[in-house]
């Protein structure tokens, strides 16, 4: 580390002390350390309903900085070959294999289900924290006896509140607010490991409190910066399947 940085990062650390920080200077130290230049995974998404039956999804998932995703099913034999692709929160599209085609998805339908789980498409597409703005002030406090800050994100008018590990500005906990004040969904974050100097959660759960519903996302095999191009990002590569 050069002189220059080493007295710049002393003096960002005493200016936080004295001062504190903003809600979107945590979000953008949470970013610089989760996000990758790409990443190339495989995951099991387990989805339970409130009968405590579990539904069992095997994708691959392609990403791109923050912003740019394409998740493609491989497993059950219903859902093979259905794939999601996102390149920016207006840029959303499913392709659906028994239709043939690609369908652009917008308004309403980004509220929709994701392969049946509680995520919904515009939150997939969000789940890296690419699109989401911070406001005020970040409240220092405690989650589980870990110092976090708490800070409040916005986005498309929705509300929601981020717990921020202090010491490696890892995203803890995530609450989504309804309009009248409750917490409709909860996401937890957890099992990081670091590859690349990039932190990595192995296990995403949401909770959807509004169903009684549990979608626990496990993230099996990760590869790091292995040089994926912009050009992966297209309705061809939708339609290649799994």
């Amino acid at each position: 580390m050069g002189k220059i940085k080493r007295i710049m990062l002393l003096l960002g650390g005493l200016f936080i002390g004295v001062y504190g920080m903003s809600a979107q200077e945590v979000l953008n130290r949470l970013r610089n350390s989760t996000t990758a230049q790409d990443r190339r995974v495989k995951a099991v998404m387990r989805i339970t309903d409130k009968s405590k039956r579990v539904q069992e999804r095997t994708l691959r998932m392609v990403m791109k900085g923050d912003k740019k995703m394409l998740v493609t099913f491989i497993s059950p034999a219903e859902l093979r070959g259905v794939s999601f692709l996102t390149t920016a929160p207006e840029n959303m599209w499913v392709y659906l294999p028994a239709q043939g085609r690609v369908r652009r998805i917008s308004g309403s339908a980004a509220d929709q289900s994701f392969g049946g789980s509680d995520f919904s498409y515009k939150e997939m597409a969000s789940i890296s924290f690419g699109t989401s703005v911070a406001s005020g002030e970040a409240d220092e406090v405690e989650l589980n006896g870990v110092k976090a800050y708490l800070i409040t994100l916005e986005q498309d008018g929705e509300r929601s509140r981020l717990w921020v590990e202090m010491e490696r500005f890892l995203p803890l906990r995530l609450e989504k607010i309804a309009r009248d004040g409750r917490v409709v969904k909860c996401i937890v974050f957890a099992d990081f490991q670091k590859a690349n100097e990039v932190w990595i959660p192995r296990t995403v759960r949401l909770d959807n409190l509004a169903r009684g519903t549990i979608t626990e996302l496990k993230l099996l095999d990760v590869e790091i910066d292995v040089g994926i191009k912009d050009t992966y990002f297209t309705e061809e590569n939708m339609k290649k399947g799994a």
